[in-house]
């Protein structure tokens, strides 16, 4: 599979991209006890996602979460009890309101982390905040929910196209990016490529099974 053309964005935000930790799986393990401790009452499916969940592929040394509730009528039942342990992330529900967003950070600049990031706020980066987790709260088994868990094990059944992936983001950490967006959007072709194939062969898995 190529890569295909770069977007080159120069801002002044780099990414840090590493080879796969060992680690990972026990962080998120950690996190997921936390979150069914805290969202305990609603019974949430809790699965690691994302490249730190793929055995072999780099990645950008944060966690990402999804969990997956019974009812679109839960998702706003997260909020109060997420923060007490996570960063309410509202800043990009306009845009994608079936999700309910969470980070864990930490502060570069060693102040009090927020409890939210609403709609009109500048963007985590931009406050010098450092990501370590990110928590996706979805509906399971909707689209949102079966795309991530498609692309993950997709990756981790195709070595050729999670070793094409990772170059790709090696490639792009030598750029600079606005934000995290920006860097996502660089991405955006490929894996958007990747997901559709990803669907079509996990429906085909769950239809033999």
């Amino acid at each position: 599979m190529k890569i295909g053309h770069l977007k080159f964005i120069f801002a002044g935000m780099k990414i840090t991209i590493t080879d796969h930790q060992g680690n990972w799986a026990t962080l998120f393990a950690e996190e997921k006890k936390k979150i069914s401790h805290i969202l305990g009452f609603l019974d949430p499916a809790i699965v690691h996602i994302g490249s730190t969940s793929v055995p072999g592929l780099c990645a950008k040394p944060i966690i990402d979460i999804q969990v997956g509730l019974k009812s679109a009528d839960d998702l706003d039942k997260t909020i109060v009890p997420m923060q007490q342990q996570y960063t309410y992330i509202k800043l990009y529900e306009p845009d994608w309101p079936e999700r309910r967003y969470y980070c864990l950070y930490k502060n570069e600049n060693d102040k009090s982390l927020p409890t939210i990031i609403d709609v009109d706020d500048v963007s985590p980066s931009k406050q010098g905040l450092i990501s370590l987790v990110h928590i996706h709260v979805f509906v399971k088994d909707t689209d949102d929910w079966i795309r991530h868990i498609a692309f993950r094990d997709y990756l981790a059944s195709h070595s050729d196209v999670r070793d094409t992936y990772c170059q790709l983001k090696r490639e792009l950490a030598k750029q600079e990016f606005e934000n995290m967006i920006s860097y996502n959007d660089a991405k955006n072709d490929f894996v958007k490529d990747v997901q559709q194939k990803a669907i079509i062969w996990y429906g085909a898995l769950l239809k033999i099974d």
